[in-house]
């Protein structure tokens, strides 16, 4: 039961975010669950269309219970994936006004025309195709620069001001391109190009300023996407997060079990963290620059370039991909495009993100995955994965505990990621954990699903009480995103047979050689330090136990047939013991000179090495009987 102090806590709480704002919102909640008659159940779809009227915040932890079927019923869950498809989008009056306001002048200084009909709209933001606007002003602050080599910009630099007439038919050309700095204040205006030029030292040096400023400038004329956050979402989000938040603390509060309190508790920190991330287009920015830069050195594999002098926290630009996505193998098909390679490129790419950078796309779903030209294009780098080195390693060890079919050594590493919530019965978790090998053992490598293979292994862990970090929740969603994607296209591509590919070449390379000598050069010292404390910590103990400040609780308690056998194999040992006992007694009489005798033999010495023959030969006989009833047990 809970505490009178644990009550009032929640109740101070409520009211202090009623008193933030959250009251009309609660307000508003409890309308929209009385129009759906929440009290009388929900069918899958009802629950659907309630969560889509409840807003953003409701739809997006649909989504994330879209794939914890240990949270809500399966039914529910199949029925919450229908939560990615487009919402309504905001009116284009609306969209404008936030690229103005963010921008902190009219959007014609920047863009020539933004499309009316968005691409996409989600419950946070959507996006609309625009164009840049022809960049006079800069193009005539370079006509007055000598044409040398020394002073003049890259000729790719003076391309991008090159002015492009005409850019969007309905709608005139602006009269210059007027980028908008993320760091600059709210309502204020971003300096013209020429500004820019004006104040320089140096023709030379304005001209260098300048050609810094152009390569990181889209074209001018050029088709850009442009993501809009919707007005209000940060602070309806907020509001709802915190009612949410006091929901599951009631839970808490009542008789509910640790594992629905654990997972209703890991269920709103996933939603806030990933919120968090969405919400803030910055985020989003730093995540497509890194994950362009991790792209390098994987031919074929393409994401937009952000503009970051063009983006803020509520509108983010960057190029504008066409393509059709990733399992529409007509289209695919049509542009002369191999699915099938497409497929196992885009595997390969997957594992290469999570395997070797650390830093993955978490939510992979065709929508965001495009075709452009034959490369493979990742767009809305929103939500991300990461795994730090450490957990990498874990992920390996998983992998070939698993393939090795040792549940052992895959509940240590387990036990190393995972988080425990309650009470932990090794013993049944190690079971667990066997039986779902077992039920692996047979199926071919090629054929197992990673991704679903993972998410039981979870289900597992919540048996006893243990949660794995959210980015290893965020692996196996992923990973189960992905293969559904490939059976589309690539059905023969084995995503745990590229893992172990990789896993293998990073264990031949240097830095994973160096990596483990750091390893284990740590584990040494660790153990080392560990040593020189042992006496201390010995004697602090000793003396404890001394003052009576040490108790000690142990729970035995053995299966019957355990215990059987432990009786069993303790009898046998005590009489070999008694066997052994009474021969080395008889030996000792038979050198003295005791009477009556036998054969110069002490009569008692006799007595003693029957009696241990005897013993022996039970002894020997009850172990081979034992061993044939084990035998006959296994052909059975």
């Amino acid at each position: 039961m809970p505490t009178l102090k644990e009550v009032a806590q929640v109740a101070v709480e409520a009211r202090r975010d009623k008193g933030a704002g959250s009251g009309r919102r609660l307000r508003e909640i409890e309308r929209i669950l009385r129009r759906h008659r929440v009290f009388k159940g929900l069918s899958p779809d009802e629950a659907t269309s309630l969560l889509e009227d409840l807003g953003p915040t409701f739809v997006k932890m649909g989504q994330i219970a879209a794939n914890r079927s240990d949270v809500i019923p399966p039914a529910y869950a199949e029925a919450f994936k229908r939560l990615r498809a487009d919402v309504p989008p905001l009116p284009y009056e609306e969209v404008v006004a936030v690229i103005e306001s963010a921008f902190g002048h009219p959007w014609r200084e920047t863009f020539s025309c933004i499309e009316r009909k968005p691409l996409g709209s989600a419950s946070i933001a959507q996006v609309h195709r625009a164009r840049i606007a022809p960049c006079a002003a800069v193009a005539d602050a370079f006509a007055d620069v000598p044409d040398d080599r020394s002073t003049a910009p890259a000729a790719d630099a003076r391309d991008s001001f090159a002015d492009v007439r005409a850019p969007c038919a309905a709608v005139a050309p602006a009269a210059a391109c007027v980028p908008h700095t993320a760091d600059a204040p709210a309502g204020a205006r971003v300096p013209r190009a020429a500004d820019v030029l004006a104040g320089t030292s140096s023709p030379r040096a304005g001209v260098a300023a300048a050609a810094a400023r152009a390569s990181s400038f889209p074209p001018a004329g050029a088709w850009v996407a442009v993501k809009v956050r919707r007005p209000h979402v940060v602070e309806q989000m907020t509001q709802d997060l915190a009612l949410i938040r006091q929901a599951v603390a009631l839970v808490g509060l009542t008789r509910a079990t640790d594992g629905i309190k654990l997972s209703l508790a890991d269920l709103v920190t996933e939603l806030e963290r990933t919120t968090r991330q969405e919400l803030d287009f910055r985020v989003e920015l730093r995540n497509l620059e890194r994950f362009r830069a991790l792209l390098a050195d994987q031919p074929g594999i393409e994401s937009p370039r952000p503009y970051p002098l063009l983006s803020t926290d509520d509108v983010l630009v960057m190029d504008f991909v066409e393509g059709p996505m990733v399992n529409d193998v007509a289209a695919l098909r049509a542009r002369g495009l191999d699915p099938r390679a497409l497929g196992h490129r885009l595997a390969e790419s997957y594992v290469t993100q999570i395997v070797d950078n650390g830093f993955f796309h978490a939510d992979p779903h065709p929508g965001n995955i495009l075709v452009n030209g034959g490369d493979i294009v990742w767009i809305d780098l929103g939500m991300v994965g990461e795994l730090t080195a450490m957990e990498r390693g874990l992920v390996g060890r998983m992998l070939r505990a698993a393939a090795e079919n040792d549940p052992y050594a895959l509940m240590q590493a387990l036990l190393a990621a995972a988080r425990d919530g309650g009470e932990v019965d090794h013993g049944r978790l190690l079971d667990r954990l066997g039986r779902l090998l077992a039920s692996y053992a047979t199926v071919n490598l090629a054929e197992i699903d990673v991704g679903r293979a993972l998410m039981d292994v979870f289900d597992v862990l919540r048996t006893q009480n243990l949660a794995m970090p959210p980015s290893f929740t965020l692996l196996a969603r992923g990973m189960v995103t992905i293969e559904g994607v490939l059976v589309d296209i690539a059905p023969d591509a084995s995503v745990i047979g590229i893992i172990a590919d990789h896993l293998r070449r990073r264990e031949r390379t240097a830095n994973a050689l160096e990596a483990k000598a750091r390893e284990a050069l740590s584990t040494a010292l660790t153990s080392f330090d560990a040593t020189l404390r042992l006496p201390t910590q010995a004697s602090h103990t000793l003396d404890m136990v001394n003052r009576g400040q040490v108790s000690v609780g142990a729970d035995l308690r053995m299966p019957t047939d355990a215990l059987a056998a432990l009786y069993s194999v303790s009898g046998t040992v005590a009489m070999a013991l008694i066997s052994a006992g009474l021969f080395v007694g008889s030996s000792l009489l038979a050198q003295t000179n005791m009477h009556p005798q036998f054969l110069g033999v002490p009569f008692l010495a006799v007595f003693g090495y029957l009696g241990a023959f005897v013993l022996a030969a039970y002894v020997v006989w009850r172990n081979l009987l034992i061993r044939h009833r084990q035998k006959n047990a296994e052909r059975l």
